[in-house]
């Protein structure tokens, strides 16, 4: 299967800052089965939105995914909050010099 994704390359960013990739775990609850919980996973880099940009921040007690169409106008496409009290870990690819 053709990678699409090289076409419309997109820019992730961590606090605003250009990184690799940045990928969220976290926990969500099963809407099928009360009180159970499965791992998710936000992987930016291979998030199927359209946008130019998407930049995650953690602020105050959320991790914050912005997805711009574009960034320089401040035209977002949408928002996602992850409450941190559902995050298992972060992590941040940082781009190779």
């Amino acid at each position: 299967m053709p990678d699409n994704n090289n076409n419309n390359k997109k820019t992730v960013k961590f606090h605003g800052q250009e990184v690799e990739d940045v990928v969220v775990l976290y926990l969500q609850q099963v809407r099928d089965k009360p009180g159970t919980t499965a791992i998710e996973e936000f992987d930016a880099e291979r998030d199927p939105q359209v946008c130019e940009t998407i930049n995650v921040q953690v602020v105050s007690e959320f991790v914050t995914i912005t997805f711009y169409k574009d960034e320089k106008a401040n035209s977002i496409v949408r928002r996602e909050l992850i409450p941190t009290y559902r995050v298992e870990h972060i992590w941040v690819r940082d781009l190779q010099i």
